[in-house]
């Protein structure tokens, strides 16, 4: 059957991201770039999503579907965006969610993106689909398995870009496809392809490229060179942004306009193990809140159901497993306007 062995989830540099553009001040120089770089991963991470909906139409009987896979060749990592597996071949695909026209030219190999009447050069996304096609084979062969013919493709998932190519420009047109146009080319190519290796043999392969699949989680704060000190601290009004609220009473209170909230600090609580450390204590949590009483910190740190380890002043207190529980419960705004205090 049709099985999703790893599926399309938000890749967990996203919820950091997201903590980040929360917590430094509006006028922070790395800003614009921490924006960008979200803005490209959320716009990656949509592309892949809408293409779910194409995939399960596949063949109960004969796929295996991997989302996102990331392998060290020994040197470098390298990352498929969508690999689907049977017995009789494999397929890369290279997803790309970019509005405007994306124009291949064959003089020159080279590609260029037309975006609001500018036009830049992008990485060619066929190159890219091969490049991972040849690394993934390579990665196989390394490791003795056997290798069924790997097919690659540049899948367009935004319905408004425009792709022009030349007529004769075979290796590019015959390895582009729109999202809509996806399952035909994978039923031409599977008429194409023999089957090759037996169940057995593909359970082993899925079996070891899951094992050594290596999430993209890094140090946030080091990728883009931050301090710690450079974060806001205090919880920020959800309405309009100030920081701090005062904790009143069990309700943290704006003092600039007046919003009341019993859940707030949450968030901030989730940012902090997304960009700081996955553990916190009593005398941290004072800090990070700007409050003075410990018994307060304490009621607040056990109704959250953290784990925790020690007892009195040498408790600690641990994240949730999955970075993807702390994404904005609160759908609190992100740090993208000039109003954050």
């Amino acid at each position: 059957m049709l099985m999703i062995l790893k599926p399309c989830t938000i890749p967990p540099i996203i919820p950091r991201l997201e903590a980040l553009i929360r917590g430094l001040p509006s006028d922070s120089p790395t800003l614009p770039e921490i924006l960008q770089e979200y803005s490209s991963k959320m716009r990656g991470y949509k592309g892949e999503k809408s293409l779910v909906f194409y995939l399960s139409q596949l063949s109960m009987k004969k796929y295996d579907i991997i989302h996102d896979l990331r392998l060290f060749d020994g040197e470098y990592y390298f990352q498929i965006d969508i690999l689907i597996l049977c017995t009789s071949f494999f397929l890369v695909l290279e997803v790309k969610n970019r509005g405007g026209e994306i124009i291949f030219e064959r003089n020159f190999n080279q590609t260029t993106l037309k975006q609001n009447n500018k036009r830049t050069r992008i990485k060619n996304p066929v190159l890219q689909a091969k490049t991972q096609a040849r690394k993934l084979r390579k990665w196989l062969e390394d490791r003795n398995h056997p290798v069924p013919p790997t097919m690659y493709l540049f899948v367009n998932s935004k319905e408004e870009t425009v792709i022009i190519t030349d007529t004769n420009n075979y290796e590019i047109n015959r390895n582009i496809c729109n999202s809509e146009g996806l399952l035909g080319k994978i039923e031409l190519i599977e008429n194409s392809c023999q089957e090759r290796m037996e169940a057995k043999d593909l359970k082993k392969i899925t079996g070891l490229l899951l094992a050594n699949h290596v999430p993209d989680d890094p140090d946030i704060l080091e990728k883009f060179k931050i301090s710690p000190k450079e974060l806001l601290s205090g919880v920020r009004c959800p309405n309009c942004h100030t920081r701090p609220m005062i904790y009143q009473r069990g309700i943290w209170y704006c003092r600039d306009c007046g919003k009341k909230s019993k859940d707030t600090h949450v968030q901030l609580i989730n940012d902090y193990f997304l960009l700081i450390k996955p553990t916190i204590t009593n005398a941290e949590l004072c800090a990070l809140l700007h409050i003075s009483s410990r018994k307060v910190a304490y009621t607040i740190l056990t109704s959250m159901n953290l784990p925790f380890n020690g007892a009195n002043k040498g408790r600690v207190y641990y994240a949730p497993t999955s970075p993807s529980t702390f994404r904005n419960p609160a759908n609190l705004p992100l740090n993208k306007a000039p109003c954050t205090k």
